[in-house]
């Protein structure tokens, strides 16, 4: 597991043999990434980085690697997880090696394959190979986008790093908040790829490879999630998905250094372990983190899962000032806004986790992949709710809901049903980001200055279609307002999650936050071949009636008690909505006050204003709302405005994340 840096000269002008310092710089941005070493190299108009966390070969892994006669290089980030087989093809024709790493594995898959070496490779990925005979640089990136690569033109060169503060360490970069991403993030809580948030920076897409060659820049998909759907039998899934989870989980547990799980007590994280606990001849490792806020707290299944089991668990609890204290720490990593707030837990649980191994597996995308959300089966009631008439709906019902007494626990009854209910008359994907989302594109008007406004790209309102420009909305809107139990339905939903809240939210909130602490962590439901299987399920092996996960609650039942089995989703988050009102309220008074909004000058301090009323006085709920623009604020302050440090707003209490 490392960081990569690097650059191209695009006019073909080889870069000085001395002349490492752009280099050395974007290097130090990402050393947390890989803290055991660096490794630089300059070939012709190229030049190769990184930083290493070392996992396979410790002793003789270091990058940049070339092949036998230093006319292709590499640096890699990532694992593959079947290099062994790989490997084993390629000595079969010939190629020597002089490491036993999976870097080498992919230079030499290369140098057989051409640009199609892709196809061949199962694990997580973010590389950059330079080809000194064709002048060529490829950058590519794994097909559901765990690691990340971000790129850049600066001055005639074609910048790329893991991490946006290195593009920001290069000479002559100039920083700019790109408007359109602004909007972007303010309505859907992150931004999605290409785009970031810094004009002209780009993120390259999940399964997708950029070629830097006579001087042109081209990209392009390697692969695409499928589409469409196989009737298949419960018993005959219920095998193959044992046998393929089995299969990944088996893989992501090779590794030269210690290993565990993170344990949540969910469903996902439980059946993860319960498959790993057969293939590790010792007592697995399992971490989780508890809280002091009862409605947050899934500690006793976590341990509940560990007893069952028999793993060696480790658990530790937090207080509101720990997890608090950490926000400042996790924007010296962030290089964006992101309003998940279980961003901050699992900082908190990567850096426990450290503490004893450097390996973690997690059970991420299983919500996504077997249908594991509320929204899900929120779909599914939307479509009765549309046979209600328009008007009944909005001058009847909605206004006896909105009397619902507010509530700031997590995910409470009049906060789901209020959310329901303001988008269920939207169009299926619309509806979905509305209620994944915070601002929506039509409220922007009033929340963005006259002046900001612009400067914003596109008229007045931004649709959701442009917001996720990335997407394919012919396909998502045949799917309509279709009442749930339709095949096109619930799979174009969880296909849409695929496309973006997983790639562009969780994958990115987990990179961050695991690579803050140096922790590799792997996510066996995402191995290719589970991810084609999952997606091609018949909707009623994922939804059964308001039984969600249906097939992957079968599985577990073989290995888990039914307890655990059939215990309602949770989630991982923090009670952002009450900690607005007392813990976060210092660095709200600052960062959402009148005077900061003024002298900013993009919002409209009105609507901040009525935000802050409303949520205060427990008028409405504005957590979302509100949150998503403290964490832009945050940014801001971080990169234009100078300010004070976070914690320093907090009047921190506890050290924990500052040491």
């Amino acid at each position: 597991m490392c960081g990569i840096a690097g650059y191209m000269n695009l006019t073909g002008n080889p870069v000085e043999t001395g002349d490492k310092i752009p280099l050395a710089l974007m290097c130090d941005s990402i050393k947390h990434r890989g803290p055991d070493e660096w490794g630089m190299q300059v070939v012709g108009p190229s030049a190769l980085g990184m930083t290493r966390l070392s996992i396979i070969d410790l002793s003789t892994g270091k990058q940049p690697i070339s092949n036998e006669d230093d006319s292709v290089w590499i640096v890699f980030n990532g694992e593959i997880y079947n290099f062994h087989a790989l490997k084993a093809a390629l000595l079969q024709k010939g190629y020597k090696f002089k490491t036993g790493t999976d870097t080498e594995v992919i230079l030499h898959l290369y140098q057989e394959h051409g640009l199609s070496c892709l196809d061949h490779l199962e694990g997580m990925f973010a590389f950059a190979i330079y080809d000194k005979n064709q002048k060529r640089l490829l950058i590519a990136r794994d097909r559901m986008g765990e690691k990340p690569l971000h790129y850049a033109i600066v001055n005639n060169h074609l910048v790329f790093c893991s991490e946006i503060k290195g593009i920001l360490a290069f000479p002559g970069f100039k920083k700019e908040v790109d408007s359109f991403a602004l909007r972007q993030y303010m309505a859907l809580e992150y931004v999605p790829a290409p785009r970031s948030i810094f004009a002209g920076i780009n993120k390259l897409p999940p399964a997708s490879y950029l070629l830097v060659e006579n001087g042109q820049i081209k990209t392009k998909t390697y692969w695409q999630i499928p589409r469409q759907e196989n009737q298949m039998g419960e018993r005959e899934a219920l095998t193959r998905l044992k046998e393929l989870l089995d299969e990944s989980i088996k893989l992501r547990l090779i590794s030269d250094v210690p290993l565990g799980v993170f344990l949540s007590g969910g469903i996902d994280s439980s059946i993860i372990t319960a498959m790993a606990s057969k293939h590790v001849s010792h007592k697995l490792q399992t971490f989780s983190i508890g809280f002091e806020e009862a409605s947050f707290d899934e500690s006793t299944h976590a341990q509940a899962v560990a007893d069952h089991i028999g793993t060696k668990h480790t658990m530790m609890r937090f207080k509101a000032d720990d997890i608090v204290a950490s926000l400042s720490k996790i924007w010296e990593y962030l290089d964006e806004p992101l309003a998940d707030a279980s961003i901050i837990p699992t900082y908190l649980l990567s850096k426990m986790t450290k503490e004893h191994v450097t390996v973690a597996l997690s059970g991420d995308a299983g919500d996504e992949l077997l249908g594991g959300y509320p929204t899900y089966l929120a779909h599914n009631l939307a479509g009765y709710f549309n046979i209600i008439p328009s008007g009944v709906l909005h001058r009847l019902i909605n206004p006896m809901v909105s009397m619902l007494p507010v509530s700031h626990n997590n995910l409470s009854f009049d906060f789901k049903v209020k959310r329901f209910l303001g988008s269920v008359d939207k169009d299926a994907a619309e509806r979905h980001f509305r209620w994944m989302g915070s601002i929506a594109p039509e409220k922007h008007k009033d929340l963005f200055t006259q002046e900001f406004r612009q400067k914003l790209a596109g008229a007045e309102p931004v649709t959701y279609e442009k917001l996720v420009d990335q997407i394919d909305w012919d396909y998502f809107g045949h799917v309509g307002r279709k009442i749930g139990g339709s095949g096109s339905l619930i799979n174009s939903i969880m296909h849409l999650d695929l496309l973006t809240y997983l790639a562009d939210d969780l994958l990115v909130k987990s990179d961050r936050a695991s690579m803050a602490a140096s922790l590799e962590v792997r996510v066996p439901f995402l191995a290719f071949p589970v991810v084609e299987f999952a997606r091609q399920l018949p909707p009623d092996l994922k939804l059964k009636g308001f039984r969600t996960k249906y097939l992957l609650r079968k599985l577990a039942g073989e290995y888990l008690p039914e307890s655990i089995v059939e215990r309602p989703k949770k989630g991982f988050g923090i009670p952002v909505a009450r900690w607005l009102q007392s813990d976060l309220k210092p660095l709200v008074d600052r960062l959402l006050s009148r005077e900061y909004i003024g002298e900013q000058n993009i919002f409209q301090w009105n609507t901040v204003s009525g935000l802050l009323d409303d949520h205060m006085n427990k008028r409405a709920d504005r957590r979302k709302e509100l949150w998503t623009m403290l964490m832009f604020q945050c940014w801001w302050d971080k990169y234009f405005a100078d300010g004070q440090n976070v914690s320093d707003d907090l009047g921190l209490r506890s050290t924990l994340a500052l040491k």
